[in-house]
This record gives structure tokens, C-alpha cells and sequence, in this order.
């Protein structure tokens, strides 16, 4: 529990705790084993902010799902290979990180005009054409709601491992350590880059 800005008594974290014996590997002589207490701890506050990006994840992919086969007009590209917008739904789903989260269905539409060969006004004996445009176009974009939900069950959890017993470390001692410990990751949050730098750590 703590104390939020308006004096209440909130849930800051929940979870549970597990032991496990972890063993080094080598020989029978040198082999080395040690207990570790894995604390494995749920936020509201993270779960929450998690929610809130997955919605927007969501709405975005969806929108732009939906411009992949804009409305007939002058100045649109159409798709017309059923292959190639298979190839730019996975990558609108993979790029917002929502795959196996919306169904997709589309459909193959035909428009035929007849025009007159030759050029003049046309007649009932003169020759014709037709010209037949193809395109693959969506037609439903839905949500699935049960992996949805059984991804909103698992937002806000984290594990926490340490070696410190109970009387050394105990459980809410243990969440508020990890949340006070210094990450070399926020350094990297400065860089205004666009390559995705992350620490290396060398032992």
C-alpha cells in the first residue's frame, strides 16, 4: 500500500513469491547451487499505462489498416495482389505489435467499362473493348476479444529475482528496491536517435 497526493491508502503492488534451487554448470566437484526467492509482483499504476498503449496500438493499426485500400478516386493506389496486402497487414500488425489481436477480411472487387475502338463517335456495328480493373479491398476490421483479454490479465507483472532471504529482505522491502535501483537504460533515453541502442553488459 501507500499513500497517493490526496492522502488515500492505495495498492501499490500485489503478487507472490517462489523459491528455486539454481545450480552452476561443472563438474560433479565444482558444481555450485544457490536459492533464489523470485518475487513475482503486479502493479496497477503499470497495468494501467500498459492498457492505455495497447488501446492506442489498437486505434492506430486499425486506422491504418484501413488506408491500405482507400475508397476509389483520382490520385489512389489500389491493390491489386492479394499477396502483396497480405504482406502490408502483417507489417502494419507487426509494427504496432497488436499480431493475432484484429481479424482482417477483404475482398476481390471487378469494375468492367466498355469503351469504342478507334477513335469517333460510336455506332451499333463498330468494334468493342472492355476493360476490367481488379482490386483487393477490406472490408472488415475486427478486434479479437479473447486474446485481447488474455493479454489484459497478464499487464502489470514483472518477476523479481534476489538471493536474500526473508529476515535479510523481506517482500515489500525487496519491490522497493527494485524500484529505487538505478537503470543504465535511462541514460540511453537522451540520445535523440532512431537506432535502437541498448546497454551491454560485459562480465
Amino acid at each position: 500500500m501507500r499513500t497517493n497526493d490526496r492522502g488515500h491508502q492505495v495498492l501499490a503492488a500485489e503478487g507472490y513469491e517462489v523459491e528455486r534451487t539454481c545450480e552452476a554448470p561443472g563438474d560433479t566437484v565444482d558444481a555450485a547451487a544457490w536459492h533464489e526467492r523470485v518475487l513475482v509482483v503486479r502493479s496497477p499504476m503499470h497495468a494501467d499505462q500498459q492498457a492505455t498503449g495497447l488501446a492506442k496500438r489498437l486505434c492506430h493499426a486499425e486506422t491504418k489498416l484501413a488506408a491500405l485500400t482507400p475508397p476509389r478516386g483520382r490520385g489512389k493506389r489500389h491493390i491489386t495482389d492479394a499477396a502483396t496486402l497480405v504482406e502490408a497487414i502483417a507489417l502494419v500488425l507487426q509494427e504496432h505489435r497488436v499480431d493475432g489481436l484484429l481479424s482482417v477480411a477483404w475482398e476481390k472487387q471487378v469494375e468492367q467499362t466498355t469503351h469504342y475502338v478507334g477513335r469517333g463517335r460510336g455506332s451499333v456495328h463498330r468494334e468493342k473493348r472492355v476493360i476490367q480493373k481488379t482490386r483487393d479491398h477490406i472490408t472488415h476490421i475486427a478486434r479479437q476479444a479473447d486474446p485481447i483479454a488474455g493479454l489484459r490479465q497478464r499487464l502489470g507483472w514483472q518477476a523479481f529475482v534476489t538471493n536474500a532471504g526473508p529476515k535479510r529482505l523481506s517482500w515489500q522491502e525487496a519491490v522497493l528496491s527494485y524500484r529505487h535501483a538505478y537503470r543504465v537504460e535511462r541514460i540511453f533515453h537522451r540520445l535523440k536517435t532512431r537506432v535502437h541502442i541498448a546497454p551491454l553488459f560485459v562480465k
